[in-house]
């Protein structure tokens, strides 16, 4: 059974930190943290416009319209990919295609 670890392997705690513990976001990093803010913001609301697209066209019963909905999470899902592994270009190109994809799935569903 391992031992337990005393304190100096966990850090030292300042009594005078005691005010900046709860601070939340880019005034604790002191860097522009937004970017992980935004990212999450675009998958969350992005994966809800293509689920909702997905269950319109199934709800409406326009199949073309669904395949292209998941033509276009399947194309996000690829950009995202691109994006971890560092190549722009690609990246670009699939968000491209996912937005043409998408658009083509609303323009299904309004004629």
């Amino acid at each position: 059974m391992p031992e337990s670890m005393r304190q100096e392997e966990y850090g030292s705690f300042d009594p005078d930190d005691l005010p900046n513990l709860n601070t939340i976001g880019p005034a604790m990093s002191g860097g522009n943290d937004f970017e992980r803010y935004a990212v999450a913001v675009i998958i969350v609301f992005g994966a809800l416009i293509i689920g909702g697209l997905m269950a319109a066209s199934m709800t409406f019963g326009h199949r073309n319209g669904f395949l292209f909905a998941l033509g276009g999470a399947t194309s996000a899902w690829i950009s995202g990919n691109a994006l971890l592994l560092d190549r722009p270009r690609i990246y670009a190109l699939f968000v491209g295609i996912a937005a043409l994809m998408l658009i083509a799935s609303t323009i299904t569903l309004v004629t």
